[in-house]
């Protein structure tokens, strides 16, 4: 398995010309994916940490490209990624919008950085509904925009489940936690 170090990433952003306010997103959700993926550790789950701040890193990479080209940003970064031999991290940005998984089975990687991009807002860790409050006001363009963001919610709601049953604090204090975490 091929994982970036934390240079690498900055170069790929810097090469893809991410804008700084969507670095600023990444760095956040690299935190808040190490934090959780941290705690799981403790909770004797095995997750690569580097893995996760490297997808967290790189999650929104083709973010502005797909909006020039009218596209799936989360598709178009895991094509690029995968080019670069990222294959792991590739899955992982794949899934960071409409995620796979097994709402009943243990936490992957694609989990939490899936989660962790609900739970941050431009640069802030916030609530999921906070989060899903400003996607809504962004996106919700019409009814079935609407309610493709309504099942979003639920289903985030769902993943916060699946990962803090596993976790000794609740989602509230994540934001407190992911502090301490230095990704940027």
């Amino acid at each position: 398995m091929k994982i970036p170090d934390y240079q690498t990433c900055r170069r790929l952003l810097e090469d893809f010309a991410v804008p700084g306010h969507i670095v600023d997103h990444s760095c956040q959700v690299a935190r808040v994916g190490v934090c959780i993926g941290r705690d799981l550790r403790r909770q004797g789950l095995n997750f690569d940490l580097d893995l996760l701040a490297a997808a967290g890193l790189l999650h929104d990479i083709a973010k502005i490209a797909a909006l020039e080209k009218d596209c799936d940003h989360a598709e178009l970064g895991a094509a690029w990624l995968k080019q670069k031999g990222y294959d792991e991290i590739a899955e992982i940005v794949r899934n960071h919008i409409c995620l796979d998984t097994d709402l009943d089975g243990l936490p992957v990687a694609r989990d939490i950085i899936y989660y962790a991009d609900k739970r941050v807002r431009h640069a802030e860790i916030v609530s999921v509904a906070e989060r899903m409050q400003d996607l809504k006001l962004r996106y919700g363009r019409d009814d079935s925009s609407r309610q493709w963001l309504e099942e979003m919610e639920r289903f985030t709601l769902a993943v916060e489940k699946k990962l803090f049953t596993r976790l000794d604090f609740p989602p509230d204090r994540l934001c407190d936690r992911a502090a301490a975490i230095k990704i940027c």
